[in-house]
């Protein structure tokens, strides 16, 4: 069975990102390219453990700002 990688997808593992991706894991949330070694392991993609933005704590809105505009401001 062949990998059909499109311009868009990654190249290397997404589970260790040192190999290149040698097998393809179907699952709920999507599809995770893998190498033989992670896909017979069973390791999950640092992708799910890991999300765009929890790794950095960054949130889609921006954060409640409670600090006056004015602070620091000595005049």
């Amino acid at each position: 069975m062949s990998i059909n990688l499109s311009a868009a997808d990654v190249r290397a593992c997404e589970a260790c990102w040192r190999a290149p991706v040698t097998a393809v894991r179907h699952a709920e949330g999507g599809r995770g390219l893998l190498c033989r070694a992670c896909a017979e392991g069973g390791r999950p993609r640092r992708v799910d453990l890991f999300p765009p933005y929890g790794i950095y704590r960054l949130h889609p809105r921006p954060a409640d700002r409670t600090v006056p505009p004015d602070r620091g401001d000595a005049r």
